[in-house]
C-alpha cells in the first residue's frame, strides 16, 4: 500500500512540475502570434498607403500638350502659312487647328472666315468648310449658309454637309429652294446630300411636300426615290404611311425602294404595316427559285428588322441565323440590321462578331453596329476614336493635290471610308458621308 501511495505522489509531483512549463510554452506561442499579426497589419497598412498614393498620382491633371511658348510660336507659324503658304501647306495648317487650343485660336479662326468669304482658291474654301464642321465653328453660320448657293457645286455640297452637322435652321429656305431646282430624273450626289440634310429638319414642311410629290413620280431616278423613302423614315411624318405601304406591296417597284419603304415604316412604328409586311414575308419565304431568293433577300432582311422594331421579338432569330451564315455577304447584311432593331439583346452577338468573325469587313461592320446601338441605348456613349495619321513633318495629311478646275479631282473628304470624287460625277454616291456620321443610305446598303 505504501509503495502504491508513493507511486501516486510521484506522478502528481511530475504533473505539477510540468504545468509551469506548459504555461511558459503558451505564453511564448501567444507572443509569436502577436508579432506575426502585427507584422501582417504593418505590411497591409504600407500596401494601402502605396495604393492610395498611386491613385492620387493617377488622378493628377494631365500636363498641357504645349507650353505657352510653344503655343505662341506655333500660332505665329500657322498664321504665316495660312496667309502665304501653298495650297497643300495651308490645307495642312487648317488641319492643325483641330489640336490647337481654342482659347488661343482667335486670330487663326478669323483667317478661316476670310478664306470662306473671299479666297480665290475654291479648294481652300472646301478645306475651310470642313474645319468649320470639325471644330463646330457656328459663328460662321452666315458665311456657310451663303456658300450653299455658290456657283462651284463642290463648295455648295460641302456647305450642305456642314449645315447638316451643325444643324443650321437658317439654311432651311435655301436648302428647299435648291431641292426644288433639282432634276429628279437624274441620279446626283448633290441631290442625295440635300435630301439627307433636310432629313435633319422635320420643320421643313415645304421640302417634305416636294419630296412626297417626287416620290410618287415613278419615272424619277430609283436611287433618289429610295433616298426619299429613307428621308420619310427620319422625318416620321405619318401622312405618308399609306403611300409607303402601297409602295412596298407593289411587285413592279424596284427592290431597293420597297426595302427602304419598309425600313421607313419600321422607324415610324407603323402598326398598319405589320400585317402586309407579315404577308409579304410569308411569300418571300415560299420562293423556290434560288435567283428569286437571292434577289429578295434584301427586302426580307428589311421586313424582319422592321417587324422586330414593331414588337415581334421572336422573329429576331432569323437575323441571328443570317448572321451565322457561311456567306460573308449574308452575314454583313444581317449585322448591319441587328443594330436597327434597337434591341439590347443583340449586343452579345455583335460583340462576338466584332472580335471573332472570319471576315475583316464583317468585323468592322459589327463594331460600327455595336457603337451605333450603344449610342442609341446610352446617348452619353462615346465610340473609340480612330487614330489620326500625321505627315513625317508633323503636319497632318489633308490633301496633297490642288484641283485647278471643276473638271479635276476635288479635295478628298477625310471621313472614314471616303474616296475621291470628281465634281462632274453625278452618277455615284457621295464620296463620303456628311460630316458627323455616315449617311443612313450607307448603313442600309444591300445591293
Amino acid at each position: 500500500m505504501n509503495s502504491t501511495a508513493e507511486s501516486r505522489n510521484s506522478k502528481k509531483r511530475i504533473e505539477n512540475s510540468n504545468r509551469p512549463t506548459e504555461g511558459k510554452g503558451r505564453r511564448g506561442t501567444d507572443t509569436s502570434v502577436f508579432f506575426r499579426n502585427f507584422f501582417l497589419a504593418l505590411v497591409a497598412s504600407l500596401a494601402l498607403l502605396f495604393v492610395s498614393q498611386a491613385e492620387a498620382g493617377a488622378k493628377e491633371p494631365p500636363k498641357p500638350k504645349y507650353t505657352a511658348e510653344q503655343i505662341k510660336k506655333k500660332k505665329e507659324v500657322l498664321l504665316q502659312i495660312l496667309k502665304y503658304g501653298t495650297t497643300k501647306e495651308r490645307a495642312g495648317a487648317l488641319r492643325e487647328l483641330e489640336d490647337f487650343p481654342k482659347e488661343e485660336a482667335g486670330e487663326l479662326y478669323d483667317l478661316v472666315g476670310v478664306i470662306l468669304s473671299k479666297d480665290p482658291d475654291w479648294s481652300m474654301r472646301i478645306y475651310a468648310l470642313r474645319i468649320c464642321g470639325t471644330l463646330e465653328l457656328t459663328n460662321f453660320e452666315d458665311k456657310i449658309v451663303g456658300l450653299l448657293k455658290n456657283d462651284q457645286q463642290e463648295i455648295s455640297k460641302e456647305a450642305v454637309y456642314v449645315t447638316k452637322k451643325l444643324k443650321f435652321k437658317s439654311a432651311i429656305p435655301t436648302l428647299t429652294e435648291l431641292l426644288k431646282a433639282q432634276d429628279f430624273t437624274k441620279n446626283s450626289n448633290y441631290t442625295i446630300a440635300l435630301i439627307d440634310t433636310l432629313a435633319e429638319f422635320p420643320e421643313a414642311t415645304d421640302a417634305f411636300q416636294v419630296l412626297e410629290s417626287r416620290f410618287q413620280e415613278k419615272f424619277n431616278d430609283p436611287e433618289l426615290r429610295a433616298q426619299t423613302a429613307l428621308y420619310f423614315g427620319k422625318i416620321k411624318n405619318g401622312s405618308v404611311e399609306s403611300l409607303l405601304i402601297s409602295t412596298f406591296k407593289d411587285d413592279k417597284e424596284p427592290i431597293t425602294i420597297r426595302a427602304y419603304s419598309v425600313n421607313a415604316l419600321g422607324k415610324m412604328k407603323s402598326k398598319d404595316a405589320i400585317q402586309p409586311m407579315t404577308e409579304l414575308l410569308t411569300k418571300i419565304r415560299n420562293l423556290k427559285s434560288k435567283t428569286d431568293v437571292q434577289d429578295y433577300q434584301a427586302l426580307k432582311i428589311h421586313i424582319i428588322t422592321a417587324l422586330v422594331s414593331l414588337g415581334d421579338k421572336d422573329i429576331i432569330e432569323e437575323l441571328y441565323s443570317l448572321a451565322r451564315d457561311d456567306d460573308a455577304v449574308v452575314r454583313l447584311r444581317a449585322i448591319k440590321h441587328l443594330a436597327e432593331t434597337e434591341d439590347p439583346a443583340v449586343l452579345e452577338i455583335l460583340e462576338y462578331k466584332a472580335q471573332r468573325d472570319p471576315s475583316e469587313k464583317v468585323k468592322r461592320a459589327a463594331q460600327n453596329a455595336l457603337n451605333q446601338l450603344k449610342k442609341k441605348i446610352s446617348p452619353d456613349f462615346v465610340p473609340p476614336a480612330a487614330e489620326k495619321s500625321r505627315e513625317p513633318s508633323g503636319i497632318k495629311r489633308y490633301n496633297t493635290r490642288r484641283p485647278s478646275s471643276s473638271k479635276e479631282e476635288s479635295p478628298a473628304r477625310t471621313d472614314a471610308g471616303s474616296q475621291s470624287q470628281s465634281p462632274s460625277s453625278s452618277d455615284k454616291k457621295p464620296d463620303a458621308a456628311p460630316q458627323g456620321g455616315s449617311g443612313e443610305s450607307e448603313d442600309l446598303e444591300d445591293q
